[in-house]
């Protein structure tokens, strides 16, 4: 089962690829430095590359030290929806300390920018480890 869904992800993340479309290198870097953040267990950073809202403060939940992430694997490459909107989807594998619990998340990932590209934010919110 696993098997077919990771093989339906990869054949739509590959319809939606352009080879001819470049990635700004801001957003190459974000997205570099958002993986780093994850698979160094770093989680409660990755509510950082949200878009800052002041009327909306940011909520960590509890519980992100009891997260060890032990994979983090793209499953469908970074695809250009517009200019300044860009998708992809990683698979995160992660244990529950507490229970020795192995689980699995798929992070739908949707980054854009409102400044042409000088800033790059998460428009998706964050995976939920449970």
């Amino acid at each position: 089962m696993r098997t077919v869904l990771f093989a339906l992800i990869l054949l739509l993340g590959a319809c939606q690829t352009n080879p001819f479309s470049e990635v700004p290198d801001r957003l190459t870097l974000q997205l570099k430095t958002f993986e780093s953040v994850v698979r160094w267990g770093a989680l409660e950073k990755m509510y950082a590359f949200e878009k800052p809202e002041p009327d909306r403060p940011v909520q960590i939940p509890e519980g992100l030290d009891n997260v060890r992430v032990t994979n983090y694997e793209l499953a469908s490459p970074l695809a250009r929806l517009t200019p300044t909107r860009w998708t992809q989807t990683a698979v995160i594998d992660y244990v529950l300390t507490d229970r020795q619990v192995v689980r699995q998340v798929v992070d739908h990932q949707v980054w854009v920018s409102d400044d042409d590209g000088k800033h790059w934010y998460r428009q998706t919110p964050v995976p939920r480890f449970r």
